[in-house]
């Protein structure tokens, strides 16, 4: 043995009799608190060397953090806004004398500036009643959407960039399955019966005696929603791959993926795969790919529509429900949306930033808004912002679309405009899904997004290349 060795056996056996002796007389916060301090301090340290690993973090944070309330009393939540704002302050702090800002000139992200800038006005909306509902609502909004578009402008550039966000993403998602899967066969754990305990967690998450699985997201509508998208995403990404381990990981990520949708029983997820493929057949300008695979989708449609099919399966039925226009939670959504027209044409700028849904009822909950359903996501904006406030956020997406297809229509680099077709496909999925459920705009889906949106607008090819060290 050598005597480094043997220094690093005797440095761990002190530091493990010091952990037992705190244990042995304090009990086990001391230690944790000493670990955790330690955990955070290799990170930062991580983070300042080589700034990927930050980016390694908002990943594991944007997958993990929401679940992890459920068996810890703490705003994690904030963690999302604490890592944005930490990755800015160490990009500018190590390259402040010669920062380059010109990828901030992206179209994208002034647009996206701009509606950041409209948020701060909403403070002054004369109909808003609670300055903390406005802090906490806009961060999903608004906030997350400038910061991650700021950071990822200015740090990421280069495949490799693009190779590990759809690793991570690819693996955590498969990862949030197996736990759905754990749920759904072997059972909840303690953390999950007590958030499944709360009334309005219970309603809508045990249908009819069966479980609509939320793994460790937020709810069973983000979990299918997400899973959804990370399945046409990769489907797409594995017709076109030509490197024989990478195809394999795709297409294995399409299938558990797929399943992890069907197993959420979230009805609006299943519009996420149908818009995708279609936008897929559109972009490929393929005249006999378009027919077959329309010809497909038309029988998958018929199948759910008018016949019985599967009807045994309740994932399966769950799909065909979406598609009655009789459906009874369907009608309850045109009700209240009928209540908030009226509304809306008395206040034509909304509510104001956070006076609906979750925080509407803990910050102002004598209010209309915040008793009204609001399950699209666009209700929401329609909500809070007024008629004005959603037409200016539908344009904002409508721009982003274009300049993602313009340079998706440009590239000249297959392999660069593959990855981008498959990013483009999963985004108008979750577009048109965000009209079902609020999808767009919480975790892990809003980051996810946001990034993937980072890398549909770079402004040329040579920000997707292996030719310069990338964010190290």
């Amino acid at each position: 043995m050598q005597l480094n060795e043997f220094k690093s056996y005797i440095f761990v056996l002190i530091v493990a009799l010091l952990v037992a002796l705190l244990i042995a007389n304090q009990g086990v916060i001391i230690p944790i608190a000493i670990i955790g301090s330690s955990f955070l301090f290799v990170v930062i340290f991580k983070v300042v060397k080589v700034m990927r690993w930050g980016f390694y973090l908002l990943m594991i944070a944007n997958f993990f953090s929401l679940g992890l309330t459920r068996y810890v009393s703490a705003p994690l939540g904030l963690i999302i806004d604490f890592i944005l704002l930490f990755l800015f302050l160490v990009y500018f702090l190590k390259n402040f004398k010669n920062i380059s800002w010109k990828p901030l000139s992206n179209p994208v992200f002034i647009v996206v500036s701009l509606w950041m800038v409209i948020n701060i006005l909403e403070i002054a909306n004369p109909e808003s009643r609670s300055f903390e509902a406005w802090f906490y609502a806009m961060r999903g909004v608004a906030l997350y959407f400038f910061l991650t578009l700021l950071v990822s402008y200015l740090c990421l550039k280069y495949e490799t960039d693009f190779n590990w966000f759809i690793t991570l993403w690819f693996i955590f998602s498969m990862i949030g399955t197996m736990w759905g899967i754990k749920q759904l066969y072997i059972g909840l754990d303690s953390g999950e019966k007590a958030w499944l305990s709360v009334p309005g967690n219970l309603t809508t998450h045990m249908l009819f005696g069966k479980l609509r699985v939320f793994s460790f997201y937020s709810d069973a509508g983000q979990f299918g929603a997400s899973q959804a998208h990370t399945a046409t995403v990769a489907t797409i990404l594995a017709i076109f791959e030509k490197i024989k381990k990478r195809k394999v990981f795709y297409t294995v990520t399409a299938i558990v993926c797929f399943y992890g949708m069907l197993i959420s029983g979230t009805r609006g997820a299943f519009a996420i795969p149908l818009i995708g493929s279609f936008t897929y057949l559109v972009l490929i300008r393929n005249f006999k790919i378009i027919i077959a695979g329309t010809a497909i989708l038309g029988i998958l449609f018929f199948i759910l529509k008018f016949t019985f099919i599967g009807q045994g399966n309740y994932q399966i039925q769950r799909l065909r429900s979406s598609l009655n226009p009789n459906d009874a939670s369907l009608q309850v959504r045109i009700e209240n949306q009928k209540k908030l027209g009226l509304y809306l044409d008395k206040h034509i700028l909304g509510g104001g930033v956070g006076s609906g849904g979750y925080w509407g009822q803990r910050f102002s909950p004598d209010t209309f808004l915040a008793n009204l359903a609001l399950d699209s996501w666009y209700v929401r904006i329609a909500a809070e912002y007024g008629y004005v406030g959603l037409i200016l956020y539908l344009a904002m997406l409508l721009f982003i679309l274009y300049i993602a297809f313009k340079k998706f229509n440009n590239e000249k680099d297959m392999n660069v405009k593959n990855q981008r077709m498959a990013l483009f496909c999963g985004l108008t999925g979750i577009l048109v899904a965000s009209y079902s459920n609020q999808v767009f705009g919480q975790l892990p889906t809003g980051i996810l997004i946001y990034i993937s949106i980072v890398f549909l607008s770079q402004n040329n090819t040579e920000t997707l290349k292996t030719n310069e060290i990338a964010i190290a």
